[in-house]
């Protein structure tokens, strides 16, 4: 790190955090842009949209692979040179797709190009427990997710603009132009948090101990609690995700003009509570606000449920979106604090734990998603009951395993 990177109190410096959710925000955009386009790909392409769609997976399953291999590569070699690597990977992808004339060319590009956004945004996570702990590091993950939230909300839009001023190509020159920044961002502003010495350390050892580093998280019971309990959340709310236009639009009859009012208004109230959670942490520890969080997340899905279950197919919509807003919200109470009290005991490798972190909540997200999504019956049950089973197993998860109520001692940490 530059000498004077560290302000007068010796704390990192308050713009630190918009660049980490600048750079987070690439696989947003990388998702969300093209959604809209997917018809008009299709088309161009001459194949189904279903082939299309396969690429939205591919690049889920790609940037799970990019953070587990990129997180302790960064620990190795440091951050800035991986996530210059990622960004390369990504420029080099979204170029080659510029120029592709078939699906299956497609699929395989984005998931090289989820790959580099792998390597490219695990290091934010680790870049942050680098400089922060405990309070401190949930703080800036709060302000981390508050500004991430924008990403999704304002993707599909600027896909939506594009497309009414040129074809899908305008979209993938966008990202193209986005990553171009961020790899100016990741090069000259952000800063190398692994000293040197730490990296030569790391590069004297053997290249097995990349995976010595996973072995050393899964001898962790309490972390292992913190991180399958984020996985369960993250579960619950790729529920409502993938979910969401059929609960809307079908069961509801609510308009594909009101649709983004109804979905936003749960990112509304996730990104109050991130708020809340900020001033939380000056007064409760991160682990308190995780229980509390999950408490309330098991008992607004409780509520979700029990309305489904009294009102039948005559549920009114209020009904519905009073817990629902309520158990979104209460998610972002307890997703920094996850993070910040799992990657609290890997000081020295928090780049595999990020790494592990990260893909974990994309992949157990997507297939939990997934299978409810698969049971799909027509009716709100299965909804509402798979997102009571993963908040109750979260719960169950930080009071029995991760023990969340119980200080995290410094001799505990790895």
């Amino acid at each position: 790190m530059p000498p004077n990177f560290f302000d007068a109190n010796g704390q990192p410096p308050r713009w630190l955090a918009p660049c980490l959710a600048a750079l987070v925000a690439l696989t947003p955009f990388a998702i969300d842009t093209y959604l809209p386009a997917i018809p008009a790909m299709a088309e161009a392409l001459g194949v189904e949209v279903a082939l299309i769609q396969h690429s939205v997976s591919s690049y889920l399953l790609g940037f799970a692979v990019g953070q587990i291999f990129g997180g302790p590569l960064s620990d190795r070699l440091g951050r800035i040179l991986i996530g210059t690597i990622g960004l390369a990977m990504f420029i080099a992808s979204t170029t080659m797709i510029l120029f592709t004339n078939s699906a299956e060319m497609l699929v395989a590009l984005r998931f090289c190009q989820a790959v580099g956004g792998g390597f490219a945004t695990v290091i934010c996570g680790a870049i942050v427990r680098d400089l922060y702990h405990g309070r401190d590091a949930a703080r800036i993950m709060s302000m981390i997710a508050t500004m991430m939230l924008i990403a999704p909300m304002v993707a599909p839009v600027i896909g939506a603009t594009l497309l009414r001023f040129g074809d899908w190509h305008a979209i993938f020159i966008f990202l193209l132009v986005y990553a171009v920044a961020m790899i100016v961002l990741v090069r000259g502003i952000l800063p190398e948090t692994v000293s040197k010495f730490r990296r030569a350390r790391r590069q004297r050892e053997s290249r097995t101990t990349l995976f010595r580093n996973y072995a050393q998280i899964f001898r962790c019971p309490r972390a292992l609690g913190f991180l399958f309990g984020q996985a369960l959340v993250s579960g619950c709310m790729f529920i409502y995700i993938t979910t969401a236009p059929f609960v809307f639009m079908e069961r509801f009859g609510v308009s594909s003009s009101q649709f983004p009012l109804m979905f936003g208004s749960c990112v509304l109230g996730l990104a109050v509570m991130m708020q809340l959670n900020i001033r939380l942490l000056r007064v409760f520890e991160p682990r308190q606000i995780l229980l509390a969080g999950m408490m309330l997340l098991t008992l607004a899905c409780g509520l979700l449920l029990a309305s489904t279950l009294y009102f039948g197919n005559s549920q009114p919509l209020l009904a519905w979106m009073a817990p629902l807003v309520m158990a979104m919200g209460s998610i972002g109470i307890i997703a920094p604090n996850s993070a910040a009290c799992y990657l609290e005991f890997f000081p020295k490798i928090s780049g595999t734990a990020n790494a592990l972190y990260g893909a974990s909540l994309f992949i157990s997200g997507g297939l939990l998603g997934g299978l409810v999504n698969g049971i799909h019956t027509g009716t709100l049950v299965p909804i509402a009951g798979g997102m009571l089973c993963c908040a109750a197993a979260a719960l169950c998860m930080a009071l029995f395993v991760a023990r969340a109520w119980q200080p995290i001692e410094i001799e505990q940490r790895r």
